[in-house]
């Protein structure tokens, strides 16, 4: 018989390193913008990349710059079905079995489930719904006229600002007992709040093994 007083179940799972083997947002890029698009962009956003690394550059100010390169100016509607294409094709070379197996095991539970990433809504939204997620928080795109304006609209959905958004989402964290998964310090915030946190959890085998295959994936993704 169920506990009457159990409080809620929920697994809040990170995407990218997480789910996934690697980042996801250049190969939705390379997705959207073609592959002559996608390098001659990447080559002008080369010091961009190289600013973000050295620290000089906040992560939301890379993205945005990223965004504004990229899809400053597309029609929302009109990116649909590119989104749920990149789903299908791309977006499933990078997938790690082992994180859907922790996936799998949670839903059969009856926990609810909600995707916690800092990559865009608007093409993860098609994966979440494909595969069983209640809720997808991520970062949103601000628009204009329906058009893509290439700035975020609130907060880029990293760090402490996953916390703010599984608060705004479900009010008091402490009414439910929450598994997270994460893979990098800006999932730290979080996983230092909930019952049972899981870090680099699905990474099995060798680091180096796992490693070389989400290298290999990640390069045919933008190919």
């Amino acid at each position: 018989m169920a506990d009457p007083d159990a409080k809620p179940i929920v697994a809040v799972f990170d995407f990218d390193g997480t789910i996934t083997y690697v980042d996801s947002f250049l190969p939705f890029l390379r997705h959207i913008a073609g592959f002559f698009g996608f390098w001659f962009g990447m080559v002008r956003l080369s010091p961009v990349m190289v600013m973000h690394a050295a620290g000089v550059m906040k992560n939301w100010q890379a993205k945005e710059r990223f965004l504004g390169t990229f899809l400053k100016g597309r029609i929302i509607d009109e990116l649909a079905e590119p989104c749920a294409e990149f789903n299908r094709q791309r977006l499933q070379l990078l997938i790690n079995p082992i994180a859907m197996e922790k996936v799998e095991w949670h839903r059969r539970e009856g926990h609810r489930l909600i995707l916690l990433s800092a990559s865009p809504e608007l093409y993860l939204r098609h994966w979440t719904e494909a595969n069983g997620f209640e809720k997808v928080l991520g970062t949103r795109l601000a628009e204009a006229q329906g058009q893509i304006s290439g700035k975020i609209e609130g907060n880029n959905c990293h760090g402490v600002e996953k916390i703010d958004r599984l608060r705004d989402e479900l009010g008091d964290l402490s009414q439910y007992e929450i598994h997270s998964y994460g893979d990098s310090r800006s999932d730290k915030p979080l996983l230092n709040l909930v019952d049972h946190p899981g870090y680099r959890s699905f990474e099995g085998g060798s680091k180096l093994g796992y490693k070389l295959i989400g290298l290999t994936r990640f390069l045919r993704t933008l190919l």
